[in-house]
């Protein structure tokens, strides 16, 4: 009961974090707002829908070698 509580609540978690972009706060890389900084409004719009759009790749790499870590026992043949 308890695992699939969790494995349900993970992807609700994850689809408000990239849902609620205005209460998230990004790092402020300097490469995004240099690039943001003289640009029209729908330049500026694009960079913040694609900025967080970069984040699901990453998170499917990770959660990709968390579960293969997980699946993975040293010593078993």
């Amino acid at each position: 009961m308890r695992k699939s509580l969790r494995t349900s609540l993970l992807p609700l978690a994850l689809l408000a974090a990239f849902t609620l972009p205005s209460t998230m706060h990004g790092q402020g890389c300097s490469m995004c707002r240099d690039a943001t900084a003289g640009s029209a409004p729908q330049t500026r719009k694009a960079f913040r829908r694609a900025i967080p759009l970069l984040g699901f790749p990453a998170i499917a790499i990770f959660s990709g070698a968390l579960v293969l870590a997980r699946k993975i026992q040293p010593g078993r043949d």
